[in-house]
């Protein structure tokens, strides 16, 4: 019997680029938000986060700057998500660490 990492597990995949995200949605994809403080200005943004099918994650980037795709207030990230997933009814949201 051979052991196997969690690295071997899971496939290696190209960068999430937000302009594929309609298609990864299509394909089975969810996604989910990290709220994170913005460590200069301590601003709350919500990073964009690519749920695969196989429940591997990882960050979606921007195809302009290559940064992580961030909101900086829940509306606008609320329009995001009912833009590339209309057919979801429901978004949790979860709420950054009190410090």
């Amino acid at each position: 019997m051979t052991q196997t990492s969690e690295a071997d597990q899971h496939p290696k995949r190209a960068l999430m680029l937000g302009t594929g995200v309609r298609q990864f949605i299509h394909r089975g994809g969810r996604l989910r938000y990290e709220p994170h403080r913005n460590p200069r200005n301590g601003k709350l943004v919500w990073v964009v986060v690519a749920v695969f099918p196989d429940k591997s994650e990882q960050p979606v980037f921007t195809s302009t700057s290559g940064e992580h795709k961030h909101y900086r207030s829940a509306d606008t990230m609320i329009q995001y998500h009912q833009q590339m997933c209309p057919e979801e009814t429901v978004l949790t949201v979860p709420l950054p660490e009190s410090r």
